[in-house]
């Protein structure tokens, strides 16, 4: 496996982010939020929101001494406050390596024990078997199948949920 090295953000990670995260294979399958096209400016502001956090969400994923992917935490708030959705990206040369199933398992027992989280989820497009298969080598069950539950480029799609529940996974 390509080592890698997981940390937190910083501005000198802008031009690796715009250039890694400007890409439609990876948007594809992430939240319409994410800007794309995704430019210097994007990163700029993603990287500031994420040093005004006070717990650290997001996890840079650091290979050979450049930002590469990102793993993210979205806490729930009500009753579900205990909870935490994860998302997660690694750039493509980087894919199919290993490294994206090694940096979630890290960033997931680092935010089980920084914060008060008993249950992390998952949803992932239809069709991403890559991210399905890090999910399950990195201990998540699969929960159900929602059906037509997004809306992603013009289609509707099913929607794999998946969750680690603290117990298990420390």
């Amino acid at each position: 496996m390509t080592p890698f090295i997981l940390r937190r953000w910083q501005e000198s990670d802008i031009p690796a982010l715009a250039k890694y995260l400007n890409n439609k294979k990876i948007w594809d399958n992430c939240r319409d939020s994410l800007p794309y096209p995704y430019t210097s400016e994007d990163a700029a502001s993603f990287i500031q929101y994420v040093k005004s956090q006070d717990i650290q969400n997001n996890y840079c994923i650091e290979v050979h001494a450049e930002a590469a992917g990102n793993i993210s935490f979205d806490r729930g708030t009500d009753v579900e406050r205990f909870n935490a959705e994860i998302g997660y990206w690694i750039a493509e040369p980087y894919w199919n390596k290993g490294i994206m199933t090694q940096a979630l398992r890290q960033a997931v027992s680092d935010y089980f024990n920084q914060t008060d989280v008993v249950r992390i989820f998952a949803k992932v497009y239809a069709g991403n078997f890559a991210s399905i298969r890090v999910l399950e080598k990195a201990g998540f069950q699969k929960t159900g199948i929602q059906h037509n539950a997004c809306f992603k480029n013009g289609q509707f799609l099913d929607c794999h949920c998946f969750e680690l529940l603290k117990e298990y996974a420390l």
